[in-house]
């Protein structure tokens, strides 16, 4: 497994709402990640190994079911591609439909809805559904649910190099990564 790919996944301590979404310049930086302006408050749930935001999670909506995003480009890029070549449907068939479920359950036991909104349960149109890969996989950078679908992914994108300095901009200019640190 790619370490650089590993250390995406750096837990970070939830900032004092008081102090905003983490370092001053992040807001500033994930407006670049996303193309746009973030529409919900957020906090850093995660950093790249560059020091970065790789994942933040949303303030709670029930008309937002995503919690947590991943913000880094490079490595949305990378997900994309591996839900192009059928990544979602083949997840399923390898990790298995009650895996997947197990998320989506502790995913509704703590946030009020299920991974990414999807409807249904096990008995339901959606038992063991996987709609999105960045969702799973976001959760488990932050370390918020550890889910064997982001393991999955994760062993997909081990020959990922390290930044696509393309799509991550921020990264050209740093040429050693730095450590994950607190977010604010």
């Amino acid at each position: 497994m790619n370490s650089e790919l590993r250390k995406y996944g750096s837990r970070l301590p939830m900032p004092d709402p008081r102090e905003g979404a983490g370092r001053p310049e992040d807001r500033e930086i994930v407006a670049r990640q996303l193309g746009r302006e973030p529409t919900l408050p957020f906090r850093v749930a995660a950093r790249c190994p560059r020091g970065l935001p790789s994942v933040i999670e949303n303030e709670p909506r029930r008309e937002m079911p995503t919690s947590f995003w991943v913000t880094c480009p490079s490595l949305a890029a990378a997900v994309s591609r591996v839900e192009a070549v059928g990544g979602v449907r083949q997840v399923r068939e390898e990790v298995g439909a009650k895996a997947v479920e197990e998320v989506h359950a502790e995913h509704l036991r703590r946030y009020g809805f299920r991974v990414a909104g999807i409807r249904g349960g096990p008995a339901g149109d959606g038992g063991g559904r996987v709609k999105c890969l960045h969702a799973f996989l976001a959760l488990h950078l932050a370390g918020a649910i550890p889910n064997s679908v982001a393991e999955w992914t994760l062993e997909r994108l081990e020959s990922l190099p390290y930044a696509d300095r393309t799509r991550c901009p921020e990264c050209a200019g740093c040429p050693e990564p730095t450590s994950p640190g607190r977010t604010g």
